[in-house]
């Protein structure tokens, strides 16, 4: 009996990127990551207690759910249809720029015990240098190629490739500053920052520009350039996008091609709307036969009658043909379309009826989804707008004052401002508590004071409540205070000085002096 022999089986093998039943998906090794090979939920066979073979599910059958899967697409990199989605398709304009609008509209100010004036100076080189329209423009092409820098112009810098010293920027050197997004002659430096307490730590530590109307190309340091990016990736993805983010239409694309053809189908099928049918005996054995001459005959016939058929015209045919017309419903169509307005909504994180300019049927935003989307733009200016804006506004400053502020720093100013009616509302909740607590004599006036001007950014009331009107309130407490505490030990002298020449003073005298007191005191109050 021959003895058969075993052979070891090797692993087949599967090609990058793919995998099979067999064969599990290798996640590869990568630096400072521990791994090992390990299934992907959802690429192995489903193998549980419940089955259906007839139906393809359990039995390690496959079934339609896992024929689903998702495919990477770093849409970011298609430059030109970023461009073309931006000029010609208003949907995508409108996703690039709407919340950036909704960042920077209200803008922001500046705190600090430094001089008014020099607030105000500060200010004045913000607006004449038109720094808001360039961090503007910078930060909706961020959104649509998923980077862009704004390069700060100051005079007298020397080397670009040198750390920014502060101190070096003299008196009113700033003159702007430009914008240049990372496809328009950007590199990004394989040198990264390894100084843990350096903001821009694992950052690239220089930047390649490349000036167009020149022709030149700077290694700028990355102190001397404000970086924003779009959206936020995950380590590995940043890093294959050489540390910028991704456009904020790579995950609306889609829904946006969806709703693009949904709509171009409906107005194709308007055409279709009425459709006019002649039916003539024996035409498909005219056809058929290949007789040219009855062929165009038939051709001639239905021209004819195209050219002559209209609203008021008359027709002419054979009495054994017969003629009909046929129209298309339009019954769900909308529904369809509203519901792909719905999906882009969604994924572009804005109300529908602020991005669309109108809300679908039966459905409307309401205050508490504005009030979503107003939060979720907070959010983003503190994710992408403040580390970029404050190492602006500190060359700025150092430009405007020759110096910076230890307390400076930026407030941003609500993004929603509530219409007339609302504040009244919300003064009227928010400021009657402050002045039943004054009245029940929980707080002083200038408590009350300091109260009133904390709400005045969101109820757009006691705005002309100064730090001076609180601290005379305060002095002439203080005044009061001390007049109340004269009164009470003359009274007590008093008081004292009864006892003494009356003899012994009884229950009823002490009772009489604490009413005496306690009525000047009220009326010193």
């Amino acid at each position: 009996m021959s003895k058969r022999k075993h052979r070891k089986q090797q692993a087949p093998v599967a090609p990058p990127g793919r995998t099979t039943d067999q064969m599990p998906l290798s996640i590869p090794e990568l630096p400072g990551i521990i791994t090992q090979n390990a299934d992907i939920v959802g690429v192995k066979r489903m193998m549980d207690a419940y089955s259906n073979p007839p139906a393809n599910l359990g039995m390690g059958a496959n079934n339609l759910a896992q024929t689903s899967g998702y495919i990477m697409e770093r849409f970011t990199w298609d430059y030109w249809t970023l461009n073309v989605l931006f000029r010609n398709n208003w949907i995508a304009k409108a996703i690039i720029e709407k919340p950036a609008n909704e960042m920077m509209k209200n803008g922001f100010e500046i705190q600090s015990q430094i001089d008014p004036d020099q607030i105000t100076k500060i200010m004045q080189t913000w607006t004449r240098t038109k720094s808001k329209d360039k961090f503007l423009k910078c930060l909706k092409w961020a959104r649509l190629y998923g980077g862009c820098l704004l390069v700060p112009m100051i005079a007298n810098q020397g080397d670009l490739a040198e750390p920014l010293d502060f101190d070096t920027i003299m008196p009113d050197s700033y003159k702007g500053c430009f914008t240049v997004d990372r496809w328009s002659g950007v590199s990004p430096s394989l040198e990264l920052v390894t100084d843990i307490e350096d903001p821009d730590f694992g950052q690239p530590a220089y930047y390649m520009v490349s000036d167009n109307t020149t022709g030149k190309t700077y290694k700028i340091h990355h102190s001397r350039v404000i970086k924003m990016i779009g959206r936020e990736l995950p380590y590995w993805e940043e890093i294959a996008e050489t540390f910028w983010g991704a456009s904020e239409l790579e995950h609306v694309f889609t829904e946006l091609k969806k709703r693009d053809d949904t709509s171009a189908n409906i107005s194709f099928l308007i055409f279709l709307a009425n459709i006019r049918v002649f039916k003539m005996d024996g035409l498909s054995q005219m056809l058929t036969l290949g007789d040219q001459e009855a062929t165009q005959k038939v051709y001639d016939t239905m021209r004819t009658m195209n050219h002559l058929m209209c609203n008021t015209g008359t027709m002419a045919m054979d009495k054994d043909d017969d003629f009909a017309e046929h129209q298309y419903s339009f019954t769900g169509i909308n529904d369809v379309y509203e519901s792909f307005m719905l999906d882009i909504s969604g994924a572009a994180e804005i109300p529908i009826d602020k991005l669309f300019g109108r809300s679908p049927t039966g459905f409307n935003s309401g205050a508490e989804t504005l009030q979503n989307y107003y939060d979720t733009i907070q959010e983003k200016q503190e994710a992408y707008v403040r580390g970029p804006l404050e190492k602006l506004m500190k060359i700025i400053t150092m430009s405007s004052l020759g110096e910076l502020p230890d307390d400076m720093e930026l407030v941003f100013n609500p993004v929603r401002r509530p219409a007339d009616l609302e504040k009244a509302d919300l003064a009227q909740k928010q400021s009657q508590p402050v002045f039943d607590a004054y009245a029940g004599g929980l707080i002083d006036k200038p408590s009350a004071l300091r109260e009133l001007k904390q709400q005045s950014p969101m109820t757009g009331l006691w705005t002309n409540i100064t730090d001076e009107m609180i601290d005379q309130a305060k002095a002439e407490d203080e005044e009061k205070k001390r007049q109340r505490e004269e009164e009470e030990n003359e009274l007590m002298k008093a008081a004292m000085l009864s006892g003494k020449d009356g003899g012994p003073r009884g229950a009823s005298e002490e009772v009489e002096t604490k009413a005496t007191i306690d009525k000047g005191n009220k009326q010193a109050g």
